[in-house]
């Protein structure tokens, strides 16, 4: 029994399937990651393109990217490895080419530097950065330093900005205001930390306040508390659960003290949010072996095995779309990165494109887990991410 009319042949049926399939590839075919391309990643943690003044260690990972003034601005961490070191050093470089760098700054405090973040304010650039300690495998912040310039390659000496103790992970402006996340992060890795993730305030990029009395996020292991506002002021954010997998937050523009959350067992390295046409999108780490947290329903959650097995695991830098009603993130591609990468950094250049940089260990040889690649030797990457 057939419905199909006595004067079809196989040919018009094969037509119809055919104008189908590029019917069905134009209207669910194009999805974001088929829309999203990037150019080959270039190598930027390189001796002929620094300026002579940069030493390039073997570890170059944690940065930043910003334009002001009609020039870029970069600043990377490099010391002998991932871990702490007294031979860490904090470089600030500027170019109007993204070709021909020039030195601005250099940071030598004799002990880890870590977290470098940029911000525009009041027609000045301001640079952000926590001193950390010496011992190999202790995560000790100590002072978070600031340093401003007006663009005339002349900086302020780092000077504390009072908030010992505590990491910067994202400044953004609002309502007039200069919004910083951060958090506690001493005693990350025992019993003892309690994170207290916040949103401060400044008038000057100087001196910073709380916003609220109470911490946006006040769990064990909450930090990186990435956060972004979309065009109607509502804010979102991803905030890591170092051992458990992240948070996602979000909270209204009239209480933005106020984060509700949903939790996940996936977990967000070096989280950076950013907007594209009313869509949110993250970059971050991610972990080829699936969830962070390994732990069944029910049962208490084994943190110490979640961190081993996580740094035995492959990784990859990698792009996310953010669903802003149910809070969930959607895997969209992966970029050029193996062993240890990711601290994505980020700058607009039009409608359509976005200059994008990271670390990874070498991505022309073979694959290596994270922890042999916090051992190893990482370079800087960037290249251009196109939206069509």
């Amino acid at each position: 029994m057939t419905f199909l009319p006595s004067n079809f042949d196989c040919f018009s049926f094969f037509k119809i399937n055919f104008l189908l399939t590029i019917l069905y590839f134009f209207s669910y075919g194009t999805s974001s990651a088929q829309n999203i391309t990037f150019d080959d990643w270039k190598k930027f943690s390189d001796p002929a393109i620094m300026p002579a003044e940069v030493i390039l260690q073997n570890s170059c990972n944690n940065l930043d990217i910003i334009k002001f003034k009609d020039r870029y601005y970069n600043a990377f961490r490099t010391a002998p490895t991932h871990f702490a070191s007294k031979k860490t050093r904090m470089y600030i470089i500027s170019s109007a080419d993204f070709k021909k760098w020039d030195f601005e700054y250099e940071i030598n405090t004799e002990s880890d530097l870590r977290e470098p973040r940029f911000a525009i304010w009041h027609d000045s650039l301001y640079f952000y950065c926590f001193k950390g300690g010496t011992k190999r495998f202790k995560f000790e912040p100590k002072e978070l330093f600031v340093m401003a310039t007006i663009g005339n390659n002349h900086w302020t000496s780092p000077a504390s900005t009072g908030m010992d103790g505590y990491v910067p992970w994202r400044l953004r402006i609002k309502g007039g205001k200069l919004l910083l996340s951060a958090y506690y992060g001493k005693n990350l890795y025992n019993n003892k930390h309690q994170s207290e993730l916040r949103l401060f305030s400044s008038a000057d990029g100087r001196h910073f306040k709380p916003i609220s009395k109470e911490p946006q996020i006040n769990v064990k292991t909450a930090e990186e508390g990435e956060f972004i506002f979309d065009s109607i002021g509502t804010l979102y954010s991803v905030v890591r659960l170092e051992g458990y997998g992240a948070l996602i937050c979000k909270a209204s523009k009239d209480s933005i003290d106020k984060w509700h959350h949903v939790k996940s067992k996936y977990k967000y390295d070096s989280s950076l949010l950013f907007e594209h046409k009313n869509d949110i999108y993250l970059i971050s780490r991610r972990n080829l072996d699936g969830p962070c947290d390994r732990s069944k329903e029910g049962k208490k959650p084994h943190r110490v095995y979640n961190l081993v097995r996580y740094s035995l695991t492959k990784k990859r830098t990698s792009l996310f779309k953010l669903n802003k009603n149910d809070l969930s993130l959607t895997h969209i591609l992966d970029f050029p990165s193996t062993g240890d990468c990711s601290f994505p950094g980020i700058q607009k250049l039009n409608d359509t494109d976005y200059l994008v940089m990271n670390y990874s260990s070498d991505i022309s040889k073979k694959e290596r887990i994270w922890l042999r690649g916090q051992e190893g030797k990482t370079y800087l990457y960037w290249s251009v991410m196109h939206f069509r």
